[in-house]
């Protein structure tokens, strides 16, 4: 059947006029009214023009934001950080959120294109100021990201005020009212020296504040500190035994130790999740150049790198008000790649199969520690380990040289002059990059395709929550589920979607593929894959219908297959119809260029660990 009268939403040919998408943080002012020690800010903290701030914070944001889309650069997220957001006037802050809240909105057709879907304001606070704007945030939706020290002890030593009293009781008392904040939050807390020494109160405290103040504690994740130079200017290494950085083993230690501490209990989901996710490719930590994607702008107009960067000549790329879009992207990705450069690449990392995952690290912290490798390297790869599926691992010497050839080729053009490739190496088609043959104007120019790799045709409902399944191919950030065996899981799938390359609709299926990350090798290219445990279908004519969407109810599929679902194993289930899949392979036989960018399973999925 064609497509003529279907409703089906679909990936569209992205007619759009931008170009580009970045993550925008703003910091509206960098006064804070903490004095924290270990602060990489320095003193940039302590002096602060709120009226001025105050005044010029809704301008200045909309005055950039403004400059960026009519560029063709379209922010896909707009977060407030500081400083400390809350010293502003409740007044700015509602300005503040309203226009962030009418930004999603008035683009969010355009963000959906690219993958996005953000509809409320969010901030970074310190939490002091909570109880005087939690009305306010509650009104706007915003969610919340806190940062308190743990264990509480260190927060009273260190997270002082301006005259340097304790911030801990009104922090505890605000902690109480987040925990019963209706909106998305969650807190972190930095762990440097000192902290490591303490582990049994980090524990203790983790357990207090989870059942006695009631804040759920899976919702919460930690940092590495790190040395700064700015905050041995403010504070002259006073503190810089206690708050030096961990080491490679000692942080290994600590996270092993919350493994044994909290595997198996109420708190694991966090501890596999959350917990330590700033270390994962979730984040900005471990992109190839995070000059590409990542813009701190600040209330002045001055743009920097992210907060880490704030105030370092290094990592500032411009100002909005002076300079040109174009400029301020080309710094942002020229002074990155130098950073890289410069420091060179380690021996280690020149052999590591996790290189094309971590990428070396954050380049702020490689830059002030003048190391060339990520300062959480070790611990990276113990996650890698416990979690296989977080790592772009080469599986071969040959795999490995092609992702060195890659960074080189991205972050350390220098060092190519002395790169030897492999005479074996990959040979791709030096077309395959052209705009026409990437893998999203493919699927534009074919309504069939776009169907197939539509990300709103299906969704997933577990007890209630709905999951929207996007193709494993396209998706822009990776979403692993806890279900549950007494889950109740079934999935909406619209109607149109089964009636998209159907000769007989009476014949079309829903097709079920569920794979596990056992890996089996096999095939002519004897790749190493995940292991398919059951790929089962339903015709059509047998689903149940509810006004426009197809029900199925797949809880007793997944109980029947349940004795396949290993403990601690993950599982990838992917859905589409059979029609839609005989014309994936199809097209790989028609066109090289789609074939080439998708050779794995490009159906809408989800990954999830089954719990028992």
């Amino acid at each position: 059947m064609e497509m003529q009268g279907s409703t089906i939403p679909v990936i569209e040919k992205i007619e759009s006029p931008f170009h580009k998408t970045i993550h925008l943080l703003y910091v509206p002012t960098l006064y804070c009214n903490l004095g924290c020690s270990y602060c990489y800010l320095g003193s940039q903290t302590d002096t602060g023009h709120l009226p001025k701030e105050n005044k010029q914070a809704l301008d200045t944001l909309e005055y950039a934001v403004n400059k960026f889309t009519k560029a063709g650069v379209l922010p896909f997220n707009v977060s407030l950080h500081g400083g400390e957001v809350t010293v502003l006037k409740e007044e700015t802050l509602a300005q503040l959120f309203q226009f962030i809240l009418d930004y999603y909105n008035n683009y969010r057709s355009e963000l959906e294109k690219f993958g996005f879907k953000k509809d409320t304001p969010h901030i970074k606070t310190n939490l002091f100021n909570f109880h005087k704007f939690a009305d306010l945030f509650e009104k706007y939706q915003v969610s919340i990201s806190a940062s308190i020290d743990l264990p509480l002890l260190l927060h009273e030593k260190y997270r002082t005020n301006k005259m340097g009293k304790s911030t801990l009781e009104r922090t505890l008392e605000n902690l109480r009212l987040l925990a019963n904040y209706p909106h998305r939050k969650k807190f972190s807390s930095v762990i440097c020296q000192e902290h490591y020494e303490k582990m049994d109160e980090i524990i203790e405290d983790i357990w207090r504040i989870h059942k006695d103040i009631g804040f759920d504690m899976n919702n919460y994740n930690f940092m590495f500190g790190f040395e700064s130079e700015l905050n041995d200017e403010k504070f002259q290494g006073e503190y810089e035994t206690e708050l030096e950085t961990l080491d490679g083993e000692k942080q290994v230690a600590f996270y092993n130790k919350m493994k044994e501490t909290f595997g198996g209990t109420e708190l694991e989901q966090g501890l596999n999740t959350k917990w330590f996710e700033e270390f994962t490719p979730a984040f900005c930590t471990n992109s190839v150049n995070c000059g590409e994607k990542f813009f701190l702008l600040q209330g002045d107009g001055e743009i920097y790198s992210c907060v880490r960067g704030q105030g370092v000549e290094a990592f500032h790329y411009g100002n909005i008000f002076k300079d040109s879009v174009e400029e301020i992207l080309d710094n942002a990705v020229n002074k990155i790649q130098k950073i890289h450069n410069d420091l060179g690449l380690d021996e280690d990392c020149k052999g590591c199969s996790h290189l094309n995952t971590c990428n070396t690290g954050c380049p702020f912290v490689k830059y002030e520690q003048q190391n060339a490798k990520s300062y959480t390297c070790e611990v990276q790869q113990e996650l890698y380990k416990d979690f296989p599926e977080l790592s772009i691992m080469a599986e071969n010497e040959k795999e490995q040289k092609e992702g060195l050839r890659e960074l080189l080729t991205d972050n350390h053009p220098q060092a190519m002059f002395n790169y030897k490739p492999d005479d074996r190496s990959l040979v791709l088609p030096n077309d395959l990059k052209e705009e026409k043959n990437a893998l999203v104007s493919i699927i534009e120019q074919d309504n069939i395709l776009a169907t197939l790799y539509s990300n709103t045709a299906i969704q997933l409902e577990v007890d209630g929550e709905f999951y929207p399944l996007e193709s494993q191919v396209l998706k822009v950030k990776r979403e692993v589920l806890f279900i549950y065996s007494d889950s109740q899981i079934r999935l909406h799938i619209h109607k149109d979607f089964f009636d998209v390359n159907a000769k007989e609709l009476i014949r079309n299926t829903l097709c079920l593929m569920m794979l596990r990350d056992t890996k089996v090798v096999y095939g002519d290219e004897q790749r190493t894959k995940q292991e398919h445990t059951f790929t089962h279908q339903v015709f059509y004519n047998l689903l149940e219908q509810k006004e426009d969407k197809m029900i199925v109810d797949v809880t007793p599929l997944l109980k029947m297959y349940e004795s396949t679902f290993l403990e601690g194993v993950l599982n990838n289930f992917f859905i589409t119809t059979n029609d839609l899949r005989n014309y994936h392979y199809q097209k790989q036989k028609e066109n090289a260029f789609y074939h080439i960018q998708a050779i794995n399973l490009p159906f809408q999925n989800i990954e999830f660990y089954w719990i028992k």
